[in-house]
Protein backbone atom coordinates (compact mmCIF):
# COMPACT_ATOMS: atom_id res chain seq x y z
CA UNK A 1 0.00 0.00 0.00
CA UNK A 2 1.05 3.50 -0.71
CA UNK A 3 1.42 6.50 1.01
CA UNK A 4 -2.33 7.76 1.55
CA UNK A 5 -3.90 10.85 0.38
CA UNK A 6 -7.45 11.92 1.03
CA UNK A 7 -7.39 15.31 -0.49
CA UNK A 8 -11.02 16.50 1.02
CA UNK A 9 -12.83 14.85 4.23
CA UNK A 10 -16.71 14.94 3.48
CA UNK A 11 -19.77 15.50 5.93
CA UNK A 12 -17.39 17.80 8.25
CA UNK A 13 -17.47 21.48 8.84
CA UNK A 14 -14.85 23.28 6.43
CA UNK A 15 -12.02 21.74 4.60
CA UNK A 16 -9.63 19.62 5.28
CA UNK A 17 -7.72 17.01 4.06
CA UNK A 18 -5.41 13.86 5.61
CA UNK A 19 -2.29 12.52 4.37
CA UNK A 20 -0.47 9.66 5.94
CA UNK A 21 2.83 8.63 5.21
CA UNK A 22 3.83 4.09 5.12
CA UNK A 23 7.06 2.68 5.01
CA UNK A 24 8.12 -0.35 2.79
CA UNK A 25 5.99 -2.43 5.57
CA UNK A 26 3.37 -0.25 5.73
CA UNK A 27 4.28 1.09 9.21
CA UNK A 28 3.09 4.74 9.62
CA UNK A 29 5.86 7.34 9.67
CA UNK A 30 3.83 10.41 9.73
CA UNK A 31 0.20 11.54 9.56
CA UNK A 32 -1.23 14.81 9.14
CA UNK A 33 -4.71 16.43 9.37
CA UNK A 34 -3.86 19.03 6.90
CA UNK A 35 -6.73 22.11 7.48
CA UNK A 36 -6.09 24.52 4.29
CA UNK A 37 -9.08 27.20 4.39
CA UNK A 38 -7.95 30.70 4.61
CA UNK A 39 -6.65 32.20 8.02
CA UNK A 40 -9.26 33.63 9.95
CA UNK A 41 -7.74 36.09 11.68
CA UNK A 42 -10.53 36.90 14.48
CA UNK A 43 -7.58 37.27 17.59
CA UNK A 44 -6.63 40.42 15.70
CA UNK A 45 -9.82 41.76 14.35
CA UNK A 46 -11.54 41.97 18.01
CA UNK A 47 -8.53 43.91 19.22
CA UNK A 48 -9.79 47.68 19.61
CA UNK A 49 -13.45 46.94 19.67
CA UNK A 50 -15.67 47.84 22.53
CA UNK A 51 -16.65 44.69 25.19
CA UNK A 52 -20.39 45.39 24.17
CA UNK A 53 -19.90 44.74 20.70
CA UNK A 54 -17.31 42.13 21.32
CA UNK A 55 -19.58 38.89 22.13
CA UNK A 56 -21.65 39.54 19.38
CA UNK A 57 -18.62 39.93 16.76
CA UNK A 58 -17.12 36.62 19.10
CA UNK A 59 -20.11 34.61 17.30
CA UNK A 60 -19.26 35.33 13.99
CA UNK A 61 -16.06 33.46 14.07
CA UNK A 62 -18.78 29.94 13.92
CA UNK A 63 -22.23 29.29 12.44
CA UNK A 64 -22.85 26.65 14.41
CA UNK A 65 -21.67 27.38 18.15
CA UNK A 66 -22.15 31.27 17.81
CA UNK A 67 -24.10 31.11 21.18
CA UNK A 68 -21.33 29.53 23.11
CA UNK A 69 -18.68 31.48 21.44
CA UNK A 70 -20.55 34.73 23.05
CA UNK A 71 -20.89 33.15 25.89
CA UNK A 72 -17.35 32.16 26.31
CA UNK A 73 -16.76 35.70 24.86
CA UNK A 74 -18.51 37.68 27.29
CA UNK A 75 -17.87 35.42 30.13
CA UNK A 76 -13.72 36.83 29.64
CA UNK A 77 -15.02 40.33 29.80
CA UNK A 78 -17.19 40.08 32.56
CA UNK A 79 -14.37 38.51 34.59
CA UNK A 80 -11.80 41.14 33.57
CA UNK A 81 -13.70 43.90 34.98
CA UNK A 82 -15.38 41.64 38.29
CA UNK A 83 -19.19 42.04 36.67
CA UNK A 84 -21.66 39.90 39.76
CA UNK A 85 -24.43 38.63 37.19
CA UNK A 86 -28.05 38.06 38.36
CA UNK A 87 -28.85 34.54 39.29
CA UNK A 88 -31.38 34.43 36.55
CA UNK A 89 -29.06 35.96 33.79
CA UNK A 90 -26.60 32.84 35.16
CA UNK A 91 -29.25 30.31 34.67
CA UNK A 92 -30.13 31.59 31.05
CA UNK A 93 -26.98 31.78 30.26
CA UNK A 94 -25.87 28.12 31.17
CA UNK A 95 -29.56 27.01 28.84
CA UNK A 96 -27.93 28.67 25.99
CA UNK A 97 -24.47 26.99 26.67
CA UNK A 98 -26.86 23.93 26.62
CA UNK A 99 -29.24 24.72 23.99
CA UNK A 100 -26.01 24.92 21.84
CA UNK A 101 -25.01 21.65 22.74
CA UNK A 102 -27.95 19.80 21.79
CA UNK A 103 -28.85 21.06 18.43
CA UNK A 104 -25.02 20.44 17.43
CA UNK A 105 -24.98 17.06 18.52
CA UNK A 106 -28.29 16.01 17.02
CA UNK A 107 -27.09 17.51 13.50
CA UNK A 108 -24.25 15.76 13.78
CA UNK A 109 -25.15 12.35 15.06
CA UNK A 110 -27.85 12.38 12.28
CA UNK A 111 -26.61 13.74 9.34
CA UNK A 112 -22.45 13.76 9.65
CA UNK A 113 -21.89 10.57 11.46
CA UNK A 114 -24.35 7.97 11.14
CA UNK A 115 -24.34 7.17 8.30
CA UNK A 116 -20.75 5.56 8.90
CA UNK A 117 -22.26 3.42 11.03
CA UNK A 118 -24.46 1.67 8.36
CA UNK A 119 -21.54 1.90 5.84
CA UNK A 120 -23.75 4.52 3.59
CA UNK A 121 -22.28 7.86 2.31
CA UNK A 122 -25.40 10.43 3.38
CA UNK A 123 -28.28 10.50 5.72
CA UNK A 124 -31.07 10.16 3.01
CA UNK A 125 -29.23 6.21 1.73
CA UNK A 126 -29.90 5.22 5.66
CA UNK A 127 -32.62 2.16 5.58
CA UNK A 128 -35.97 3.70 5.32
CA UNK A 129 -36.93 3.36 8.93
CA UNK A 130 -34.09 4.87 10.57
CA UNK A 131 -34.13 7.55 8.17
CA UNK A 132 -37.63 8.20 9.06
CA UNK A 133 -36.70 8.76 12.88
CA UNK A 134 -33.33 10.62 12.20
CA UNK A 135 -35.51 13.18 9.97
CA UNK A 136 -38.07 13.80 13.35
CA UNK A 137 -35.27 14.60 15.10
CA UNK A 138 -33.94 17.04 12.73
CA UNK A 139 -37.48 18.35 13.49
CA UNK A 140 -36.74 18.30 17.47
CA UNK A 141 -33.48 20.03 16.56
CA UNK A 142 -35.58 22.76 15.26
CA UNK A 143 -37.57 23.51 17.46
CA UNK A 144 -34.69 23.70 20.40
CA UNK A 145 -32.74 26.26 17.55
CA UNK A 146 -35.99 27.65 18.23
CA UNK A 147 -35.67 28.57 22.09
CA UNK A 148 -32.00 29.17 20.88
CA UNK A 149 -33.18 32.00 18.64
CA UNK A 150 -35.44 33.66 20.78
CA UNK A 151 -32.76 33.64 23.59
CA UNK A 152 -29.73 35.14 21.36
CA UNK A 153 -32.36 37.12 18.93
CA UNK A 154 -30.69 35.24 16.80
CA UNK A 155 -28.92 31.79 16.75
CA UNK A 156 -26.60 31.89 14.25
CA UNK A 157 -25.14 36.03 14.73
CA UNK A 158 -25.98 36.06 18.57
CA UNK A 159 -27.06 40.01 19.43
CA UNK A 160 -28.73 39.33 22.53
CA UNK A 161 -25.60 38.76 25.01
CA UNK A 162 -23.88 41.46 26.44
CA UNK A 163 -21.26 42.15 29.40
CA UNK A 164 -24.16 42.09 32.31
CA UNK A 165 -26.72 40.08 30.69
CA UNK A 166 -28.83 40.30 27.95
CA UNK A 167 -30.24 43.34 25.71
CA UNK A 168 -33.97 41.67 26.76
CA UNK A 169 -35.40 38.28 26.89
CA UNK A 170 -38.03 36.59 25.70
CA UNK A 171 -42.04 36.41 27.52
CA UNK A 172 -41.88 33.44 29.73
CA UNK A 173 -45.28 31.98 27.63
CA UNK A 174 -43.07 32.43 24.32
CA UNK A 175 -40.68 30.31 25.90
CA UNK A 176 -43.06 27.87 27.52
CA UNK A 177 -44.78 27.26 24.08
CA UNK A 178 -42.04 26.01 22.48
CA UNK A 179 -41.23 24.17 25.39
CA UNK A 180 -44.24 21.91 24.82
CA UNK A 181 -43.22 20.98 21.41
CA UNK A 182 -40.09 20.40 22.52
CA UNK A 183 -41.68 17.83 24.75
CA UNK A 184 -43.23 16.39 22.71
CA UNK A 185 -40.79 15.66 19.86
CA UNK A 186 -38.61 13.83 22.80
CA UNK A 187 -40.14 10.40 22.84
CA UNK A 188 -38.93 10.45 18.74
CA UNK A 189 -34.93 10.78 20.21
CA UNK A 190 -35.67 8.00 22.77
CA UNK A 191 -37.22 5.72 19.76
CA UNK A 192 -33.94 7.39 17.35
CA UNK A 193 -31.72 5.81 20.00
CA UNK A 194 -33.53 2.45 20.48
CA UNK A 195 -33.03 2.21 16.93
CA UNK A 196 -29.77 2.81 16.24
CA UNK A 197 -27.74 2.99 19.80
CA UNK A 198 -26.32 -0.68 19.48
CA UNK A 199 -25.22 -0.53 15.83
CA UNK A 200 -23.08 2.94 16.62
CA UNK A 201 -21.02 0.61 19.53
CA UNK A 202 -17.78 -0.17 18.07
CA UNK A 203 -14.69 -1.39 19.88
CA UNK A 204 -11.68 0.46 19.65
CA UNK A 205 -8.67 0.07 22.29
CA UNK A 206 -6.77 3.60 22.63
CA UNK A 207 -5.34 5.30 25.13
CA UNK A 208 -5.40 9.31 25.41
CA UNK A 209 -6.02 12.11 27.78
CA UNK A 210 -9.68 13.75 28.15
CA UNK A 211 -9.92 16.97 29.15
CA UNK A 212 -13.46 18.47 29.99
CA UNK A 213 -15.08 20.94 32.72
CA UNK A 214 -16.19 19.37 36.21
CA UNK A 215 -17.82 21.80 39.17
CA UNK A 216 -19.28 18.35 41.17
CA UNK A 217 -22.50 20.27 41.24
CA UNK A 218 -24.02 19.42 37.89
CA UNK A 219 -22.92 18.08 34.44
CA UNK A 220 -20.62 20.84 34.00
CA UNK A 221 -20.93 22.79 30.43
CA UNK A 222 -20.74 26.65 31.41
CA UNK A 223 -19.15 26.49 34.85
CA UNK A 224 -16.17 24.81 36.61
CA UNK A 225 -12.50 24.26 36.56
CA UNK A 226 -10.37 21.91 33.65
CA UNK A 227 -10.47 18.47 34.99
CA UNK A 228 -7.97 15.96 33.11
CA UNK A 229 -8.72 12.18 33.21
CA UNK A 230 -10.78 12.95 35.95
CA UNK A 231 -7.77 13.25 38.39
CA UNK A 232 -6.12 16.52 37.90
CA UNK A 233 -8.20 20.06 38.28
CA UNK A 234 -6.82 23.18 36.81
CA UNK A 235 -8.73 25.80 37.41
CA UNK A 236 -9.90 28.10 34.44
CA UNK A 237 -7.10 30.55 35.13
CA UNK A 238 -4.03 28.09 34.73
CA UNK A 239 -5.01 26.96 31.24
CA UNK A 240 -2.01 28.33 29.18
CA UNK A 241 0.08 26.59 32.46
CA UNK A 242 -1.19 23.50 30.90
CA UNK A 243 -1.92 23.56 27.40
CA UNK A 244 0.09 24.43 24.62
CA UNK A 245 -0.80 25.34 21.45
CA UNK A 246 2.32 24.62 18.43
CA UNK A 247 2.15 26.21 14.93
CA UNK A 248 2.46 23.28 11.73
CA UNK A 249 3.87 23.73 8.35
CA UNK A 250 0.87 21.61 6.88
CA UNK A 251 -1.94 23.35 8.57
CA UNK A 252 -3.56 26.59 8.69
CA UNK A 253 -4.86 25.61 12.06
CA UNK A 254 -2.81 25.31 15.51
CA UNK A 255 -2.40 22.20 17.74
CA UNK A 256 -2.74 22.04 21.30
CA UNK A 257 -0.85 20.00 23.47
CA UNK A 258 -1.14 18.90 27.17
CA UNK A 259 2.59 19.61 28.81
CA UNK A 260 3.90 21.05 25.14
CA UNK A 261 3.86 16.78 24.90
CA UNK A 262 1.13 15.00 25.13
CA UNK A 263 -2.22 14.75 22.57
CA UNK A 264 -5.84 14.94 24.45
CA UNK A 265 -9.13 14.49 23.78
CA UNK A 266 -12.06 17.26 24.38
CA UNK A 267 -15.80 16.41 23.53
CA UNK A 268 -19.03 14.84 24.35
CA UNK A 269 -17.16 11.51 25.33
CA UNK A 270 -14.67 13.54 27.33
CA UNK A 271 -17.57 15.25 29.29
CA UNK A 272 -19.25 12.00 30.11
CA UNK A 273 -16.33 10.16 31.37
CA UNK A 274 -15.69 13.40 33.51
CA UNK A 275 -19.30 13.92 34.67
CA UNK A 276 -21.30 10.36 34.24
CA UNK A 277 -22.61 10.42 37.94
CA UNK A 278 -24.26 13.41 37.04
CA UNK A 279 -26.44 12.42 34.06
CA UNK A 280 -30.18 11.21 34.36
CA UNK A 281 -30.74 8.08 35.54
CA UNK A 282 -32.04 6.46 32.70
CA UNK A 283 -29.06 7.37 30.67
CA UNK A 284 -27.20 5.67 33.25
CA UNK A 285 -29.45 2.47 32.70
CA UNK A 286 -28.63 2.78 29.00
CA UNK A 287 -24.41 2.63 29.62
CA UNK A 288 -25.33 -0.48 31.60
CA UNK A 289 -27.66 -1.75 28.77
CA UNK A 290 -25.70 -1.97 26.35
CA UNK A 291 -22.47 -2.10 28.50
CA UNK A 292 -20.80 1.02 27.67
CA UNK A 293 -17.11 1.24 28.71
CA UNK A 294 -16.85 4.83 30.27
CA UNK A 295 -14.45 6.01 30.53
CA UNK A 296 -13.02 5.67 27.55
CA UNK A 297 -11.11 7.12 24.84
CA UNK A 298 -12.19 5.46 21.82
CA UNK A 299 -13.17 7.94 19.19
CA UNK A 300 -16.09 5.67 17.56
CA UNK A 301 -17.72 6.66 21.12
CA UNK A 302 -18.27 10.38 20.40
CA UNK A 303 -21.13 10.00 18.62
CA UNK A 304 -22.84 7.93 21.19
CA UNK A 305 -21.76 10.11 23.87
CA UNK A 306 -23.04 12.96 21.58
CA UNK A 307 -26.55 11.09 22.09
CA UNK A 308 -26.59 9.89 25.54
CA UNK A 309 -26.05 13.65 26.84
CA UNK A 310 -28.43 15.18 24.60
CA UNK A 311 -30.96 12.81 26.32
CA UNK A 312 -30.02 13.95 29.37
CA UNK A 313 -30.09 17.32 28.80
CA UNK A 314 -33.26 17.87 27.06
CA UNK A 315 -34.39 17.04 30.48
CA UNK A 316 -32.95 19.24 32.58
CA UNK A 317 -33.91 21.74 29.92
CA UNK A 318 -37.70 20.68 30.41
CA UNK A 319 -37.37 20.07 33.95
CA UNK A 320 -35.28 23.63 34.92
CA UNK A 321 -36.83 26.35 32.07
CA UNK A 322 -40.52 26.48 32.65
CA UNK A 323 -39.51 28.08 35.92
CA UNK A 324 -37.12 30.74 34.71
CA UNK A 325 -37.23 34.31 35.54
CA UNK A 326 -36.92 36.49 32.73
CA UNK A 327 -36.19 39.63 34.57
CA UNK A 328 -33.82 41.67 35.64
CA UNK A 329 -32.20 41.43 32.10
CA UNK A 330 -28.56 42.64 33.56
CA UNK A 331 -26.87 44.55 35.88
CA UNK A 332 -24.57 47.70 35.75
CA UNK A 333 -20.86 47.66 36.01
CA UNK A 334 -18.18 50.35 35.91
CA UNK A 335 -15.00 49.99 32.77
CA UNK A 336 -11.24 49.65 34.55
CA UNK A 337 -8.47 47.56 33.10
CA UNK A 338 -8.70 44.12 33.32
CA UNK A 339 -7.59 40.52 32.59
CA UNK A 340 -10.42 37.96 31.97
CA UNK A 341 -10.70 34.34 30.95
CA UNK A 342 -13.97 32.89 30.08
CA UNK A 343 -13.96 28.73 29.19
CA UNK A 344 -17.28 27.14 28.11
CA UNK A 345 -17.94 23.55 26.79
CA UNK A 346 -18.79 24.21 22.99
CA UNK A 347 -20.18 21.48 21.51
CA UNK A 348 -17.19 19.87 20.14
CA UNK A 349 -14.89 20.54 23.71
CA UNK A 350 -13.68 23.03 25.66
CA UNK A 351 -13.65 26.28 24.43
CA UNK A 352 -11.23 29.71 25.67
CA UNK A 353 -11.61 33.49 25.47
CA UNK A 354 -8.93 35.58 27.25
CA UNK A 355 -9.01 38.74 26.92
CA UNK A 356 -6.95 41.89 28.38
CA UNK A 357 -9.40 44.70 28.70
CA UNK A 358 -8.24 48.61 28.32
CA UNK A 359 -9.33 51.34 30.94
CA UNK A 360 -11.37 53.03 27.46
CA UNK A 361 -13.20 49.91 27.32
CA UNK A 362 -12.23 48.38 24.47
CA UNK A 363 -10.11 44.91 23.98
CA UNK A 364 -6.19 45.40 23.53
CA UNK A 365 -5.16 41.63 23.82
CA UNK A 366 -7.19 38.52 22.82
CA UNK A 367 -6.39 34.72 22.77
CA UNK A 368 -9.01 32.30 21.76
CA UNK A 369 -8.31 28.34 21.33
CA UNK A 370 -11.00 25.89 19.73
CA UNK A 371 -11.60 22.89 20.31
CA UNK A 372 -11.07 21.20 16.92
CA UNK A 373 -7.74 22.82 17.82
CA UNK A 374 -6.99 21.14 20.62
CA UNK A 375 -8.40 17.95 18.99
CA UNK A 376 -6.28 17.74 15.98
CA UNK A 377 -2.80 15.78 17.64
CA UNK A 378 -5.69 13.84 19.22
CA UNK A 379 -7.05 12.80 15.67
CA UNK A 380 -3.95 12.34 14.28
CA UNK A 381 -2.92 9.91 17.19
CA UNK A 382 -6.33 7.96 16.19
CA UNK A 383 -5.29 8.11 12.50
CA UNK A 384 -2.17 6.29 13.10
CA UNK A 385 -3.50 3.37 15.22
CA UNK A 386 -6.47 2.87 12.99
CA UNK A 387 -4.11 2.68 10.24
CA UNK A 388 -1.65 0.82 12.13
CA UNK A 389 -4.45 -2.14 13.33
CA UNK A 390 -5.53 -2.31 9.53
CA UNK A 391 -2.36 -2.21 7.60
CA UNK A 392 -2.99 -5.30 5.81
CA UNK A 393 -6.44 -4.29 4.42
CA UNK A 394 -7.24 -2.13 1.03
CA UNK A 395 -6.23 1.23 0.36
CA UNK A 396 -10.13 2.04 -0.20
CA UNK A 397 -10.69 0.45 2.90
CA UNK A 398 -8.40 2.04 5.25
CA UNK A 399 -9.50 5.51 3.40
CA UNK A 400 -12.57 4.73 4.70
CA UNK A 401 -11.70 3.68 8.63
CA UNK A 402 -10.00 7.27 8.27
CA UNK A 403 -12.94 9.29 7.23
CA UNK A 404 -14.82 7.62 9.80
CA UNK A 405 -12.38 8.34 12.20
CA UNK A 406 -12.11 11.91 11.54
CA UNK A 407 -15.76 12.48 12.05
CA UNK A 408 -16.53 10.97 14.65
CA UNK A 409 -15.00 14.12 16.61
CA UNK A 410 -17.13 16.31 14.57
CA UNK A 411 -14.26 18.94 13.15
CA UNK A 412 -15.00 22.12 12.99
CA UNK A 413 -12.40 23.38 10.88
CA UNK A 414 -13.27 27.02 9.98
CA UNK A 415 -13.04 27.53 13.87
CA UNK A 416 -10.02 25.91 14.02
CA UNK A 417 -8.01 28.57 11.68
CA UNK A 418 -6.02 31.41 13.32
CA UNK A 419 -2.86 31.18 11.94
CA UNK A 420 -0.53 31.31 8.92
CA UNK A 421 2.83 29.22 9.30
CA UNK A 422 5.62 30.68 7.07
CA UNK A 423 9.04 29.64 7.13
Amino acid sequence: MKDISIPVVARVEGHGGVYVSLDENNNVKQVEFRIFEGSRFFEAFLIGKRIEYVPSISSRICGICGPVHAVSSVKAIEDALGIELPENVKFLRKMVVVLNTIESNLLHIVALSLPDYYNVNSLIELPSNIKSKALKVLRLREYIGKLLDILCANRIHVRNIVPGGFTKLPLKDKVNAILREVQEYTKTLYDFTDEVLEKMLIDYERQSHYVALYNGREYALEDGDLKVDSVLQIPVHAYRKYFTETTINYSTAKKSLIYGVENYMVGALARLNTNTRFIRDHVKDLIRKYNIKIPSTNPFLIPVAQLLESISLIDDVLEQMPAAKYHPTRTDYSIKRGIGVGIVEAPRGILYHCYVVGSNGRLQAVDVVTPTAQNVADIEDSIIRIVSANKNLDEKHVKRLIENIVRTYDPCISCSVHIVYKK
